[in-house]
């Protein structure tokens, strides 16, 4: 309510030197200030309020008429006040986003308004507007997450790297870096990415890395491998396994100075990611490396 009083003392220009001053200095001026400059544009249709009275009085024949006199300046405060809350309302909920959000070391489970349950891996961030969802079902996705999608229900997954399509169905996203996975458990998905339009089924996947298409086998397993705390990696450059490691432990992991990864070197393969020493061991033992924990949190990599 103490708000509303500024507001409407300055709209009616009665705020001295330091009440402005300290008003002006409001995260909320800005708005106000636009929104009042929007509304000084509105103009009321002008009446001859002498012929209106007229009209009235004679209408109704009374032999006494009380007149109630309005003080207009209150008025348009009140309904300039009533216009800009409307106006806060409106952009508030247009812009009002559900962020969700897995750290490293984590996993996130959240339902979507229609109920379809999405699981957030380590390393990822989803986001989308329920307020709207009806009108446009779309979730922004910045890493991995698995969908199990409401039967009947559609909505788009859109990634920095491609967009997912989907109606009634279970698959997987992943967007890091310049490489784009996407795999069908259940239904159909429509992957779009550049200008390529595939339609996967249940067991199948598509990759694309730098621009490139790479070839994945199809599976039969019912949901990815992460959600068992296991990790199959196709083609992979070992740089994107360290991230994931990195990710999934939340930990830091550096290469000696003597160490080089080639990127065409790339690892296939399944990866338990249960206990650190364990994931560790598989992919040492794979590049020919030796890991040393240096002190909380970090590990070093270096040659045999």
């Amino acid at each position: 309510m103490k708000e509303d009083i500024k507001l409407a003392k300055w709209l009616a220009g009665e705020m001295d030197e330091k009440e402005l001053k300290e008003f002006e200095s409001l995260p909320e001026f800005d708005t106000y200030r636009k929104i009042a400059e929007y509304s000084a544009q509105l103009q009321a249709p002008e009446t001859d309020t002498d012929r209106l009275y007229n009209a009235i009085t004679e209408k109704r024949q009374a032999p006494q008429t009380k007149v109630v006199k309005l003080h207009q300046p209150w008025l348009v405060r009140i309904a300039a006040v009533l216009i800009i809350a409307l106006c806060l309302t409106f952009v508030f909920y247009t812009n009002n986003t559900t962020t969700q959000i897995a750290q490293a070391g984590e996993k996130t489970e959240f339902l979507l308004p229609d109920k379809s349950a999405v699981v957030l891996n380590s390393g990822s961030e989803a986001e989308f507007k329920s307020w709207n969802w009806n009108k446009k079902r779309s979730v922004n996705l910045t890493g991995e997450a698995y969908f199990k999608v409401a039967k009947g229900k559609t909505f788009d997954v859109n990634t920095p790297l491609g967009k997912v399509t989907v109606v009634g169905t279970q698959f997987n996203v992943k967007a890091r870096d310049n490489r784009f996975d996407v795999t069908c458990f259940e239904g159909k998905v429509k992957v779009t990415y550049k200008s390529q339009e595939v339609f996967l089924t249940p067991g199948e996947s598509i990759t694309f890395e730098d621009g490139e298409e790479i070839t994945i086998p199809e599976t039969q397993a019912a949901q990815p491998g992460w959600m068992n705390n296991e990790v199959t990696f196709v083609s992979e450059k070992p740089e994107n396994i360290i991230k994931e490691i990195e990710r999934h432990y939340a930990v830091k992991i550096e290469l000696d100075k003597n160490v080089s990864l080639s990127p065409e070197n790339v690892f296939t393969g399944t990866l338990p990611m249960n206990e650190l020493d364990t994931t560790l061991a598989f992919f040492t033992d794979k590049y020919h490396l030796k890991a040393k924990k240096a002190g909380k949190g970090s590990v070093i990599l270096s040659a045999e």
